[in-house]
């Protein structure tokens, strides 16, 4: 396994099918394949606290008005698959057909709170935190919180994710808010984990550089989807990669929307021009970090997603998927396919030093170097027309002739030095 050249794919599979369980999310497996991703990471899908109590609700799962008690991160059984999602009968077969198209599987780890009716509450001594009272100590989210005092909660813990690589062949795990959760509980997770599994994928939702600086962590995120992309954009992109290398020193996810923010601040197809929504994806799979596509992002979907809707509490949330059959859903296919195509065979964009150039307020341009050879690129997030120089020979581009570059054109140069 390379890291550096891992891209994620993300299925929520409340809106990945209709069904919404692992089982018919396992039919798409080559569609993730075709796309050219070589990670299929499920967000959590253990055993879900139905309680219908509103008091152990989140704030945002009552904004949702859904009237769904089912929340994937309120966890009631960390060692049981929801029968939401098929039970664990179906993440093995998911997994199992993962494995023979050459995908590894990442699964969430909700480790920060669990549900109020949770087992482990019972199972394990002084498993979540207390007031001096006696009563369970409730974090941001309004679940409580799990205490890493206790001894048998860390056993417990990483019982768990023993569990899922040994049983079912789980790759890695996507570990949510892990920055609350202490970093000497992942080193010893990891210290054991890596005994049986060596490469085994670990990415933090979080932006501590200590967590992928100690070695713990591959990848951390850092949390600003391009779906808040402002104006002018090339400045924003500048911003945020400045802050990007701060948080994750080079080893981070990158993504234009996630289940988060489909759920709180829309899709990007329809805040953007989805010709300029592609731009953002030459950037994802060029820049020196790991890219990360939420499902249906590569047929431009625009259909409404909220992570707390299921097909029994619905408001026609979900992938459309005839966007795949209508012209600009083949133009992002096509170039989302052909940017993995690069980001797997070009070493430039897996390995190389990146550095800005200064060109033009409104074209967003870099290069990556490795060895002796150099990739450059020139994204125009403009209407108008930009002259640009000729660095090489040009891999991929869109709207560009005789060193101009057109409304939302890019072009990829390939030099070697």
């Amino acid at each position: 396994m390379d890291k550096n050249k891992l891209i994620i794919y993300q299925i929520n599979p409340r809106m990945f099918t209709h069904m919404g369980n692992l089982r018919e999310a396992k039919k798409l497996l080559p569609h993730i394949k075709s796309v050219g991703a070589n990670v299929a990471y499920l967000f959590a899908i253990c055993k879900e606290d139905d309680s219908k109590d509103r008091k152990f609700w989140s704030k945002r799962q009552k904004k949702s008005k859904l009237n769904n008690p089912k929340n994937p991160y309120r966890i009631s059984d960390y060692f049981s698959i929801d029968e939401e999602f098929g039970g664990n009968e179906q993440l093995k077969e998911f997994i199992d057909e993962a494995h023979k198209l050459g995908l590894y599987v990442m699964m969430d780890l909700v480790y920060f709170h669990c549900s109020p009716n949770a087992k482990i509450i019972n199972e394990v001594p002084d498993s979540v935190v207390r007031k001096e009272n006696g009563e369970i100590d409730l974090g941001e989210w309004n679940f409580p919180k799990l205490n890493y005092k206790s001894r048998a909660l860390r056993d417990y813990l990483i019982k768990n994710m023993l569990y899922y690589i040994l049983e079912y062949g789980v790759d890695g795990y996507r570990c949510d808010v892990g920055d609350i959760v202490p970093l000497d509980f992942w080193q010893e997770a990891v210290f054991e984990i890596k005994k049986i599994k060596p490469d085994v994928i670990m990415l933090n939702e979080g932006s501590n550089p200590d967590y992928v600086q100690s070695g713990t962590f591959d990848f951390n995120y850092y949390w600003k989807p391009f779906v808040l992309a402002t104006k002018p954009y090339s400045q924003f992109f500048k911003t945020h990669h400045s802050n990007f290398e701060q948080t994750t020193k080079e080893k981070g996810i990158y993504f234009v929307e996630n289940h988060d923010s489909v759920t709180d601040d829309g899709r990007a197809e329809t805040i953007f021009n989805s010709l300029l929504c592609d731009l953002f994806y030459v950037y994802l799979f060029t820049v020196n970090g790991t890219p990360l596509i939420y499902c249906g992002e590569e047929i431009a979907d625009k259909n409404e997603h909220n992570m707390f809707a299921n097909k029994d509490h619905n408001k026609g949330y979900g992938i459309d998927w005839s966007n795949s059959l209508l012209p600009h859903g083949k133009r992002r296919l096509s170039l989302i396919k052909k940017l993995s195509y690069l980001r797997k065979t070009e070493d430039c964009l897996a390995y190389g030093d990146f550095s800005w150039l200064d060109v033009d307020d409104e074209i967003l341009s870099f290069e990556r170097i490795y060895k002796n050879e150099k990739i450059t690129v020139f994204i125009n997030f403009s209407t108008i027309i930009k002259n640009i120089n000729k660095c090489g020979s040009s891999i991929l581009s869109r709207n560009y002739k005789n060193g101009k570059l057109s409304k939302y054109g890019f072009i990829i140069f390939k030099e070697i030095l």
